[in-house]
C-alpha cells in the first residue's frame, strides 16, 4: 500500500463494519493483506490496532475494577510500563486502555505512596539513631561516674582525702593546755642536760630523775587539773 494516499483521523462507522467482516473472514492476522482485500484506504498498523482497541468483542467497555486495580498496579511494580504484557493478565483490556488509566488515576497516587513511604523509612531510621546514641551516651556517662566506691570514697583514705583526719582535735582545749605542758617540758629537759643531770634515769619512763618533782604530774592522772576546762 505504499504510494497511496492513505485515511488518517477517525473512523467511520462503514470503515468499522467493513473491517469487522473481514477479520471474521480472514482472521486476527496478516493485517496488512486485510488493508487491502478490506478497500479500506488504511495501514494494516491502523486496522489492528482499531480492532484491538475497539471492534474486539470480548471487550470489556465498563470501568476498570478494584481487582483489576490492583493487578495493574502489581504488575507495573513487577514489570514497568510493558502494557502489553500486563494486558495479558487483564481479558478485555487492552494495553492501550492500561496505560490511559495508569496515567490518568494510578501514576500520581503511587508517586504519593512512594514518597510517603520513603519519608516514613526516613523517620524510623531517625529515631533508631536517636535511641542509639542515647543509649551511647548514658553508656559514657555511667563509664565516667567510676565504681560505687570511687563515688563515696569508701577507702581508708577516705577521711585524709576530705581532710577531716585531724578535725576531732584541731584547736581543742585539751590539745591546748597539753601543748603548753609539753613546752614546759622540753625547756626543763634542756636545762638539765645543760648542767649534767642527764645520766640519771627514770627506770620505767626513761626521763631524768626527778623531772617530775617539782612539776604537776596531774597530766597522767584522770582527775588532774589538767583534763578539767572549768
Amino acid at each position: 500500500m505504499q504510494g497511496e494516499n492513505l485515511r488518517k483521523g477517525s473512523w467511520l462507522e462503514e470503515e468499522d463494519e467493513r473491517l469487522t467482516a473481514f477479520v471474521g473472514l480472514l482472521g486476527e492476522r496478516r493485517w496488512d493483506s486485510i488493508a487491502r482485500a478490506s478497500g479500506l484506504k488504511r495501514s494494516g498498523k491502523s486496522c489492528r490496532l482499531r480492532w484491538l482497541n475497539y471492534l474486539r468483542p470480548d471487550l470489556k467497555r465498563c470501568q476498570i475494577s478494584a481487582e483489576e486495580e490492583q493487578i495493574i498496579l502489581q504488575l507495573h511494580k513487577r514489570w514497568g510500563n510493558k502494557w502489553s504484557w500486563i494486558a495479558r493478565s487483564l481479558p478485555g483490556r487492552t494495553d492501550n486502555e492500561i496505560k490511559n488509566y495508569w496515567r490518568t488515576h494510578l501514576r500520581k497516587r503511587t508517586e504519593i505512596e512512594e514518597q510517603d513511604s520513603f519519608q516514613s523509612e526516613i523517620d524510623n531510621a531517625k529515631q533508631d539513631f536517636l535511641i542509639q546514641s542515647n543509649a551511647s551516651t548514658q553508656k559514657s556517662n555511667y563509664e565516667d561516674c567510676g565504681s560505687v566506691e570511687d563515688v563515696l570514697g569508701a577507702t581508708d583514705d577516705s577521711f585524709d582525702a576530705l581532710a577531716l583526719s585531724n578535725f576531732a582535735f584541731t584547736s581543742s582545749p585539751y590539745e591546748n593546755r597539753f601543748s603548753d605542758w609539753m613546752s614546759g617540758l622540753s625547756s626543763d629537759l634542756n636545762e638539765m642536760k645543760y648542767h649534767g643531770e642527764w645520766n640519771s634515769l627514770d627506770s620505767s619512763f626513761g626521763y631524768p630523775a626527778g623531772i617530775f618533782e617539782d612539776r604537776d604530774t596531774s597530766v597522767w592522772d584522770g582527775s588532774g587539773s589538767l583534763w578539767v576546762m572549768d
